[in-house]
């Protein structure tokens, strides 16, 4: 199968999964909305279920890894309050606003509980592992007072992008960027008022700010 075919059959079975429920969606109707022929989805995928359980994994595994490379692309060593905005801003604008994200989530609530290893999933591989260590390395480096990095990386998460979406009940609603800014640079002050060490170091590093005047 080549990988047009593949990623057209991806495409149509979240979408008819999120809209009529795993029971209502045919294998028939997956193949129509992908413009591809009932056996050609079925020289990939097992049955419906496969089918399912493999758009679920491959979708939130690309969530993953796109939140991944936006960690390992901020700035941690410069100014900490322009990089966590940063780190938080990216990651509502790729991943919280995208529709792909917010066809998940609805997919999610209806169906997970009826599948063991979409539970298994989304409790193994997780956002804030992904997040915790950026979070634990400023602690090493005394820039903030992190003892458990990853229920750090929670409230930081559930400060930031987080609050953007809830307010767009997971990105159903549109949410202006003015109001996103205010909800991540709002979410920033508070992790920080309990995050930063005493001295409030959230600034450019010597060893950063002595390379920058070089």
């Amino acid at each position: 199968m080549s990988d047009r075919k593949r990623d057209a059959i991806a495409r149509a079975a979240l979408t008819l999964f999120a809209v009529d429920g795993y029971e209502r969606t045919s294998v028939d109707a997956i193949a129509t909305e992908a413009g591809v022929s009932k056996r050609t989805v079925y020289s990939h995928y097992a049955d419906k279920e496969a089918l399912f359980l493999s758009v679920v994994r491959d979708t939130y595994e690309g969530m993953l890894t796109r939140i991944s490379e936006i960690v390992d692309h901020v700035p941690w060593d410069r100014d900490l309050t322009a990089a966590l905005t940063k780190c938080a801003t990216d990651i509502t604008r790729s991943i919280v606003r995208s529709p792909e994200r917010s066809t998940l989530s609805r997919l999610l609530i209806a169906e997970a509980p009826h599948f063991p290893d979409v539970i298994d999933l989304l409790h193994t591989r997780e956002i804030t592992p992904l997040i915790a260590l950026p979070l634990e390395r400023l602690a090493a480096a005394g820039r903030l007072t992190v003892t458990d990095g990853r229920q750090a990386a929670e409230h930081l998460a559930a400060l930031t992008f987080g609050q953007v979406s809830s307010r767009s009940l997971m990105g159903t609603v549109p949410l202006g960027e003015e109001e996103t800014t205010r909800l991540i640079k709002g979410g920033i002050q508070v992790f920080l008022r309990a995050y930063a060490p005493p001295s409030a170091s959230v600034a450019v590093p010597a060893r950063a700010a002595s390379s920058s005047a070089a």
